[in-house]
């Protein structure tokens, strides 16, 4: 009750005047992101320095090996010794993860190659590069005016970071359809498409319209077919991302969605978190930025950083 209290004063020292959004075009998503929970932005594509951004993550996947351990080995999984795991769509701890033997570690790795052979993971995770250039692209103009325009207020960014999805036997977490429940009444979070993404590669699904729909809201985890009883193909419902590298894609993910997972090549994408305010005692950073990248965004990006994510050296 405390921490609600205090959030709802720390919106108010940000708010933004209702609909601060002149730009026709930027308007037109605004509108399409409060009728169907989501919008996409394509201004990006095919540009040389989005580009540039996309082959720092290859490489810092591939060559730098950046991405965070341990991580789940799909190859050490086993069907019945495992199943109660399998049942939970591996929603559990990394303690419990690494007390059962299921993952890999950094002492483990040698390549990037023989990681993808002898494990077999299912995602890597990459924090979001400490470099001026991912900051601004994670607080894209165009995509925060909507998102400051739609909540009221100008909110933080709770998490930033890239997963790399492969192949894999079973489906983890949020390869289900599932609401995120980062908090329960403002929520927004962008995806930034690294890779061209195609059914294949493992598209990202979205119900539309679903975030005030009271319906599938009893358990975490639902399957294709459960939602497919609910929300059938022919309604148009849902929107899968089948999008060119540069495109973002913004949703309430309050709203029903899922993962699809790739059953070729891999995708990357990035993931930016949107929540309310709060203030910094209450929540432990999950990403950091250097001051020098910090002071390089514009005034109006850096309000979206909050103060006990910045590190000074």
């Amino acid at each position: 009750m405390v921490k609600e209290t205090l959030e709802k004063l720390v919106c108010l020292t940000r708010r933004v005047p209702k609909d601060n959004v002149s730009e026709e075009q930027i308007a037109a998503k605004l509108d399409q992101l409060r009728c169907e929970g989501y919008t996409t932005f394509s201004h990006l594509v095919g540009k040389p320095e989005f580009v540039k951004l996309a082959s720092h993550i290859a490489r810092a996947f591939e060559q730098e090996m950046a991405f965070t351990t341990p991580c789940l080995a799909q190859r050490r999984i086993e069907q019945v010794r495992d199943a109660d795991l399998i049942e939970k769509n591996f929603l559990v701890s990394t303690e419990e993860l690494v007390s059962r033997g299921l993952t890999f570690d950094r002492d483990d790795i040698h390549s990037y190659e023989q990681v993808i052979e002898e494990f077999a993971p299912s995602t890597l995770k990459l924090p979001i590069p400490d470099l001026p250039q991912f900051l601004d692209l994670w607080l894209d103009h165009n995509v925060t005016k909507v998102i400051e325009a739609y909540m009221g207020f100008t909110p933080i960014l709770r998490e930033a970071y890239i997963r790399r999805n492969f192949p894999c036997s079973y489906p983890v977490m949020n390869h289900k359809w599932h609401r995120d429940t980062n908090h329960r009444t403002h929520l927004l979070k962008a995806f930034i498409f690294f890779t061209d993404c195609d059914l294949e590669t493992g598209a990202h699904h979205y119900i539309a319209g679903s975030v005030g729909d009271s319906r599938f809201r009893d358990k975490v985890y639902y399957d294709d077919a459960e939602i497919e009883s609910g929300f059938p193909a022919a309604d148009g419902k849902k929107i899968s991302s089948v999008v060119p590298a540069g495109t973002i894609v913004l949703e309430d993910t309050r709203g029903l969605h899922k993962a699809g997972i790739p059953t070729r090549d891999y995708r990357d994408l990035g993931f930016a978190v949107f929540v309310p305010p709060s203030l910094p005692g209450f929540f432990k950073p999950l990403y950091r930025v250097n001051k020098s990248s910090y002071d390089s965004l514009q005034p109006s990006q850096r309000r979206f950083i909050p103060s006990n994510h910045i590190e000074k050296r």
